[in-house]
């Protein structure tokens, strides 16, 4: 859909474009119409017909609540209107597939609405019977077939390893197999293993392992021809992949929040000093080092903004 509107009683539609923003990055085609606490359904059709007149092309209203006055407005307006869709049982993950995957049908998008109910703790507990165990095949000169011709779409620095950019954006963009976390911290917490491996995509194996296990495993082929997503938590990690011989052309420094000492590279970078050597030697063993938040943004020269 070229646009999409987003309508709710009160100021959810805003609070949920203000999330989506926090997110993917500004999104100038998703709008929001609101019922004011002091408004009716008069004012809040006069809004929603105003909106939509100024908007050109096929737009999708997605609405808080079914049989609530937005959604019975939105209904009585644009039920037979050609190149209008209205689906009702408004969330951020809904809102953001809409927003990522524009080709998405409505049957599409309601299906992932439920699958996005979860039990959480019978997730993670379920969590631990699914997180890949790398250590179940030993002997790596089983893959030797595959050495040397690994398929990494994506190498990225993000302090938060698997959160929405990652998980709803990143990887499912790049058609990824495998998300692999090098992380010595995390490969060695049962719990945060668990957390990663519930926030992953359903559909993508998961990898969480100490960073020269995870230098060893791709250097040897284990992974074969999957689409690889090589996630570190800083740069000294991706440092220490790479003398551990493990293959990175290119990274993507995507969220690294302030610590006291830091300074501000982009909005969402803050580097400390020691950080800045580390990124220094990173470039210098020849890889390319750029900054990019979300597939739609323009990926810049991380080491020219670091120096300028």
């Amino acid at each position: 859909m070229e646009n999409i509107v987003l309508i709710s009683h009160g100021g959810m539609a805003e609070g949920v474009k203000v999330s989506l923003e926090m997110i993917v990055g500004k999104q100038e085609n998703v709008h929001t119409v609101s019922l004011r606490p002091d408004g009716d359904n008069l004012q809040f059709e006069k809004e929603l017909n105003d909106k939509m007149k100024a908007l050109n092309g096929s737009t999708l209203i997605i609405a808080d609540l079914l049989g609530g006055t937005p959604c019975n407005v939105a209904v009585k307006n644009y039920l037979n209107v050609e190149g209008v869709e209205i689906i009702a049982g408004m969330t951020l993950s809904i809102v953001i597939e809409a927003v990522v995957n524009q080709k998405a049908t409505i049957k599409e998008l309601v299906c992932l609405s439920r699958e996005n109910i979860v039990d959480v703790k019978a997730g993670m507990n379920q969590a631990e019977k699914e997180i890949t165990e790398d250590s179940k095949e030993k002997e790596l000169s089983n893959f030797s077939q595959y050495a040397g011709k690994e398929n990494i779409v994506n190498t990225r620095i993000d302090e938060r390893l698997i959160h929405g950019q990652v998980a709803g954006i990143w990887s499912t963009s790049l058609s990824t197999q495998r998300i692999i976390v090098a992380n010595d911290e995390a490969a060695s917490d049962p719990l945060q293993k668990s957390s990663l491996r519930m926030a992953a995509p359903t559909s993508m194996r998961l990898s969480v392992l100490p960073v020269e296990a995870a230098a060893e495993n791709i250097r040897a082929g284990k992974y074969g021809k999957q689409r690889l997503f090589l996630l570190f938590k800083n740069p000294k990690d991706v440092l220490r992949f790479i003398e551990a011989n493990g293959p990175i052309k290119t990274v993507n420094v995507g969220n690294m929040s302030y610590k006291e000492g830091a300074r501000e590279v982009t909005k969402s970078i803050q580097v400390l000093p020691e950080e800045e050597t580390i990124f220094e030697t990173i470039a210098s063993k020849g890889v390319n080092v750029t900054a990019q938040l979300v597939p739609n943004d323009p990926s810049i020269d991380f080491m020219k903004k670091l120096r300028g």
